[in-house]
């Protein structure tokens, strides 16, 4: 296969910026699409989405608990992944896979060592987000804030290994693809590209997808995994790292609230548990030093867009 061009943007002048703008609106264009479809199946089924969501807790029944994982489910398939995919065919049409770095596969040892590495963020964003808790919200966001909380609980209950995997599926593996397709894949590079500072677009689209999520008392630990998510994409230049990661992360909360029917650390930490943050800090700054010495060698994206990209490894 010949070199990566990126096509759309030579013949019709398709800056960054502008494949920023067509992402959003094919996010926007197909959050309706998903969600139109999601109010569908519950109107199919006699149910108001808009009064479940209103009552939806930890005692609604196993019917209302599939119908919003479904909701969700369409939600989040229409506003991430076919979005992502989608702009990426449309700039870079047969070699849109390449672009988004997902012919790139490191070895078993970097993908293990990177799984480890988010999960000691996680460790250390505890106290990130008992930072968090200490600033004061304004009360339309503690309302947000008690909505979410009530919605993700009563998701998370799972009376069966049928409720076990469809969660796993709403909360793991659909997030894992689809959050990372459109923020370290598209979102990422192109600010690399337009910045030239790796490491600014890291923090920048950490920023983002911490935002994005809504959640402010969360803001600062999801903007600590970003940052996670966003290294272990320019380490590798593969997005399947941050992917595996991303998933064994989400998931390992969810087998937890199943197996142990106890909450999400992060929506039950009331105080810092100092031991384990700094064990997870000397964690993350071992796994650090691994994984930078066994990157994949890099160069601009920019220019990398516009070179042979054969199977890489992680050796450096």
């Amino acid at each position: 296969m010949g070199p990566l061009k990126d096509d759309f943007e030579q013949r019709f002048g398709f800056s960054p910026w502008a494949a920023l703008l067509l992402l959003l609106l094919a996010m926007v264009l197909g959050s309706g699409i998903g969600n139109g479809i999601g109010f569908l199946i519950s109107h199919l089924q006699g149910v108001s989405v808009t009064g479940l969501i209103a009552t939806f807790n930890e005692q609604s029944s196993l019917e209302e608990r599939n119908l919003l994982r479904a909701f969700n489910f369409f939600a989040h398939l229409f506003t991430f992944a076919l979005p992502a995919i989608f702009v990426s065919l449309v700039l870079y049409r047969s070699d849109w896979w390449r672009f988004l770095k997902l012919g790139r596969l490191p070895s078993l040892n970097f993908i293990t060592a990177g799984v480890f590495f988010l999960l000691g963020i996680f460790g250390v964003s505890q106290l990130a987000y008992w930072l968090n808790q200490q600033i004061p919200l304004p009360d339309w966001a503690t309302d947000m804030e008690g909505s979410a909380g009530r919605l993700v609980k009563g998701l998370l209950v799972m009376k069966s290994p049928a409720e076990l995997l469809f969660t796993l599926l709403v909360v793991a593996v659909l997030p894992a693809i689809g959050e990372e397709l459109v923020f370290r894949g598209i979102l990422q590079q192109k600010l690399e590209q337009v910045s030239h500072k790796p490491v600014a677009a890291i923090w920048i689209t950490a920023l983002i997808f911490s935002a994005f999520h809504l959640q402010f008392a969360g803001l600062l630990p999801r903007l600590l995994l970003g940052a996670g998510l966003g290294y272990l994409f320019y380490w590798s230049r593969s997005l399947w790292p941050p992917i595996i990661a991303h998933f064994f992360v989400n998931g390992l909360q969810v087998a937890a609230q199943y197996f142990k029917s106890q909450e999400l650390p992060e929506a039950s930490l009331q105080d810092v548990n100092w031991m384990g943050i700094t064990v997870s800090a000397v964690l993350v700054a071992a796994l650090s030093f691994y994984l930078y010495q066994h990157r994949t060698i890099t160069v601009p994206v920019d220019e990398e867009a516009n070179a042979n990209q054969p199977a890489v490894t992680d050796e450096p």
